[in-house]
C-alpha cells in the first residue's frame, strides 16, 4: 500500500481581475507528504487555512513559482506563522529568481526582514533538483511574462505531482511532466477566449495526451473560466481528451494513496 499524499486547493482563482473581485479565492494549495509544503500562496490562504482549522504555524516550505501577487501576496503572513512569529528560525522559503532576488522591474516578493526569517531560503531554476520539506523537487521551466517563472515536480511517496504553473503552451515546457501521476494545470480561460502566456480551455487535451497522467486538475481560474463554468469547461476536455479531467473547487482535498480520493 502506499504512502498517503494529499493536496488542498485554499483557492482556485487565478489572474489579475479573479484576483481582484475574488471571483474565487486565489490561495493557492497545500501539499503534504514528509511535510507540508504551501505552494503560492496568494490572497485568500490564510483565511481559507483558518477556514479548515489548518495552523499556519506548522507550515515546513513556502514556494512560490513566480513573483505575482496571486502567488505571493500572503506570504510574508505565512512566513511569520511558519516561524512562530518570527521568533523560530525554522522551515524553508523558495521561490522563482524574481521572487527571491527580484528581476525585470520586479522586486523581491518578500521584504527584507521576512526574507531572514526561515531557516534556509533557495531560489528555484528550471533544471535543478532540490529538496523541499523531505521531498524531492525537479524544477521546470515556464513560458510566461515573468521569464523567471518555473514549474514543479514533486516527487512524493505517492509518486509524481507536476505543477506546470502560468505559461504558454510549448513542447519544452510539457516534456518534463511526461509520466506524473497527477497533473495540475493553471487553466485560466475557457475555449475560445485565449490569454498570452497562459493556458486555456483548448491547451489542454494535447498537454494531457503527452503527459499521459492517472487525473489533471484545472486550476488557477480567471473570471470568464468561472462564468463559462468550470465543470463543463472539464467535461468538453475530458470528451476530447479520453482523460480524467477535475477542475478544482476552494477547499477541495485530493488524498493520493494506491486510489485518488476526491473530499
Amino acid at each position: 500500500m502506499q504512502d498517503m499524499v494529499s493536496i488542498t486547493f485554499l483557492g482556485t482563482g487565478g489572474g489579475r481581475f479573479a484576483t481582484i473581485y475574488q471571483t474565487r479565492s486565489t490561495g493557492g494549495m497545500l501539499i503534504e507528504d514528509r511535510g507540508r509544503i504551501h505552494l503560492d500562496p496568494g490572497p485568500g490562504a490564510l483565511t481559507n487555512m483558518a477556514r479548515l482549522g489548518v495552523d499556519p504555524a506548522y507550515t515546513d516550505a513556502i514556494v512560490l513559482s513566480h513573483c505575482h501577487p496571486d502567488h505571493y501576496s500572503d506570504a510574508e503572513v505565512l512566513v511569520e506563522g511558519m516561524t512562530r512569529g518570527g521568533i523560530n528560525t525554522r522551515g524553508s522559503l523558495h521561490g522563482s529568481l524574481s521572487v527571491m532576488e527580484g528581476t525585470d522591474g520586479m522586486r523581491t516578493a518578500l521584504s527584507e526582514y521576512h526574507m531572514s526569517l526561515p531557516e534556509y531560503r533557495g531560489t528555484l531554476r528550471p533544471g535543478e533538483v532540490t529538496e523541499i520539506a523531505g521531498t524531492p523537487v525537479t524544477v521546470t521551466p515556464t513560458k510566461h511574462t515573468d521569464a523567471t517563472g518555473v514549474g514543479l515536480i514533486f516527487h512524493t511517496t505517492a509518486g509524481d505531482i507536476s505543477y506546470m504553473g502560468d505559461t504558454n503552451p510549448s513542447d519544452d515546457v510539457t516534456q518534463p511532466h511526461v509520466g506524473s501521476r497527477i497533473l495540475i494545470l493553471n487553466v485560466t480561460r475557457p475555449f475560445g477566449a485565449r490569454l498570452r502566456c497562459h493556458l486555456c480551455s483548448e491547451d489542454v487535451p494535447a498537454i494531457v495526451e503527452k503527459v499521459s497522467p492517472e487525473l489533471t486538475v484545472l486550476t488557477h481560474m480567471g473570471v470568464k473560466m468561472v462564468q463559462e463554468g468550470a465543470d463543463e469547461q472539464a467535461s468538453r476536455i475530458a470528451e476530447l481528451s479520453g482523460h480524467r479531467i477535475l477542475a478544482a473547487k476552494d477547499l477541495m482535498r485530493l488524498d493520493i494513496g494506491d486510489s485518488i480520493k476526491v473530499q
